[in-house]
């Protein structure tokens, strides 16, 4: 007998989501008032909540704070509520390997594919790359990159392999506060299979209390700063396995993930691809070959002997600081649509700051903070001056660097879009 799914909201994943329903037979019910001329579509208020078996969220939908009424009225009938992770996982074969944390993510993630690819058969999706619905059904694996959007409705999923990077303060808004916000990543080992295995960084408080509730059958600890007792971690440049034998891989052997803040990002996934069958050597091979991700940290011209850096990814303060103890003498560019933790805890690199170009709805506020910490800057509003000024006053050495510690949606459709548009504004600069 045909099932009757509820869907809420009508992005990429929502209709990923009304696709893979479509192939089912099921009946669907689509509650987004944006799309009224859909055949799918429902009235809210008139709709006969108890003949819904599940009511399927995409990411967007807020489930605790400034909650949908479609989730209100589910919670009224005691309707499940599942997202596309939970329809995904009856339907393949394959082992998952799901990766999490505040920074990081998408990088581990597609490590992880780029050296799974050489010896199986792989797919990337999730938060990055395609929706889950949409990948091939007939894979070995699949790395999936999983934001706390999509954790916090995900309810029936158990991972094979489940990593949390790190936790620091980000969408404070969307999860009630910082407690909220653990918990909601904490939900990535929810549920487990007979021979999971939980990957957990150490380098912060939030994953090391989170360590404590995890009852995986294997855990593996992991540091970008440490070798921990029976995991993988670093000394000096050298990635360590601690658990059987002494493994060694040098670090300059890593031309695009240069910097301290990816040593984490190597140690999860190659603790990630040991355990799924993957040689050391493979890892390495795989590892001195991956050619870095867009938008993060990317290198995108030198003019006159000065770097430009596109680091549009870095959409909160923990982020960019990772940019700022790399670089010396920048030129900074920043601000967007503010996050909860602002820029406070960057005071100790400004130092390194020769100047600061302010773009977006955090201009004015961050314009005095510089002032107060006296960081030269000018608001300049949007992006493509920013880049026009910092080539005016950027000399041999310099790194003009773009990492606004901010949402893009202010002027952008995406970080993405944020980051393509630098890389425009950059190639148009006269030498």
């Amino acid at each position: 007998m045909s099932k009757n799914f509820g869907v809420v909201g009508f992005g990429q994943t929502g209709r990923s989501i009304v696709r893979f329903l479509e192939n089912s037979e099921a009946n669907i019910f689509l509650f987004d008032d944006k799309i009224i001329d859909n055949p799918y579509y429902q009235n809210l208020e008139n709709f006969d909540w108890k003949k819904l078996d599940f009511l399927v969220v995409s990411p967007g939908i807020h489930l605790w704070w400034d909650v949908h009424p479609a989730v209100q009225q589910a919670r009224k009938f005691m309707i499940p509520i599942i997202n596309d992770l939970d329809l995904f996982q009856p339907q393949i074969h394959g082992k998952i390997m799901a990766v999490t944390g505040t920074n990081g993510k998408s990088t581990t993630t597609a490590l992880i594919h780029h050296i799974f690819r050489k010896k199986f058969k792989t797919e990337i999706g999730g938060n990055f790359g395609k929706p889950v619905l949409d990948l091939p059904k007939n894979s070995d694996f699949y790395a999936l990159e999983l934001s706390s959007y999509q954790l916090e409705s995900c309810n029936l999923l158990g991972f094979d392999t489940a990593i949390l990077l790190n936790v620091t303060p980000d969408h404070l808004t969307r999860h009630g506060g910082m407690a909220g916000y653990v918990a909601t990543k904490q939900k990535i080992f929810a549920n487990h299979k007979t021979n999971s295995t939980a990957i957990v960084g150490i380098d912060d408080d939030y994953c090391r209390h989170v360590l404590d509730f995890v009852h995986y059958p294997k855990v593996i600890k992991i540091s970008g700063k440490e070798v921990p007792e029976n995991g993988v971690g670093w000394h000096e440049n050298n990635l360590i396995d601690n658990r059987k034998n002494l493994f060694k891989i040098v670090g300059k052997n890593v031309p695009a993930l240069d910097g301290n803040h990816n040593r984490q990002n190597i140690a999860a996934a190659y603790a990630a691809c040991v355990e799924n069958g993957i040689e050391p050597k493979i890892f390495a091979e795989g590892l001195a070959t991956f050619s870095g991700l867009e938008h993060r940290q990317e290198f995108v011209k030198s003019i006159n002997g000065a770097l430009y850096v596109n680091d549009s990814k870095a959409t909160n303060a923990d982020s960019v600081e990772q940019a700022l103890n790399r670089f010396e003498n920048i030129i900074w560019i920043l601000g967007g649509r503010p996050k909860e933790d602002g820029i406070e805890s960057l005071r100790p690199y400004f130092s390194k700051i020769k100047f600061a170009f302010l773009i977006g709805e955090a201009a004015e506020k961050w314009h005095e903070f510089l002032d107060e910490n006296h960081v030269a800057n000018e608001i300049v509003f949007d992006l493509k001056n920013a880049v026009k000024k910092s080539h005016k006053i950027a000399r041999e050495k310099d790194v003009v660097l773009l990492s606004p510690a901010c949402a893009s949606f202010d002027q952008f459709k995406s970080f993405e879009d944020r980051g393509e548009q630098f890389k425009k504004f950059v190639e148009e600069l006269q030498c």
